[in-house]
């Protein structure tokens, strides 16, 4: 079959001139003050890394959690299961267990907690799937 493309390819003069123009307008300067608190909060999570835990509110109190992308298996297990303490035990800063224990959080203040640790990593929350079943019909005919 032959191609049906009907429009004509761009010159490289043309792309250049179209990306000279995109580069030509100016990027939005940030606020003053936005940009203070960004470069604090990157310090702090930089010097969090460091120590390979983030920071966290849990019913509004600051918690130590390990980086969700190295939290363990059983961690999650405890989790799923409703094993709040042994997840604690697993994922925060040792000092920070007992003040977990303090706070006693509801249901929807762990929910929180879980989702905002994750999402500092960069996690889907959620199950794995795990491989699609395919759309087609694998029966040969």
């Amino acid at each position: 079959m032959s191609n049906t493309r009907t429009a004509k390819p761009r010159s490289t003069a043309a792309t250049r001139a179209a990306a000279a123009r995109r580069a030509a307008r100016p990027a939005p300067e940030p606020e003053v003050d936005d940009l203070d608190e960004a470069l604090a909060d990157a310090a702090a999570q930089q010097a969090d890394a460091t120590e390979g835990y983030v920071t966290v509110a849990l019913a509004g109190e600051p918690v130590r959690v390990l980086h969700a992308g190295v939290w363990r298996n059983s961690a999650m297990r405890a989790l799923r299961q409703g094993d709040f303490d042994a997840f604690a035990e697993a994922v925060l800063h040792e000092d920070d267990v007992e003040l977990f224990e303090e706070l006693d959080p509801t249901q929807d203040e762990l929910a929180t907690f879980v989702q905002d640790a994750q999402s500092l990593a960069g996690a889907a929350g959620g199950k794995f799937g795990g491989p699609r079943r395919s759309s087609r019909s694998t029966r040969r005919r």
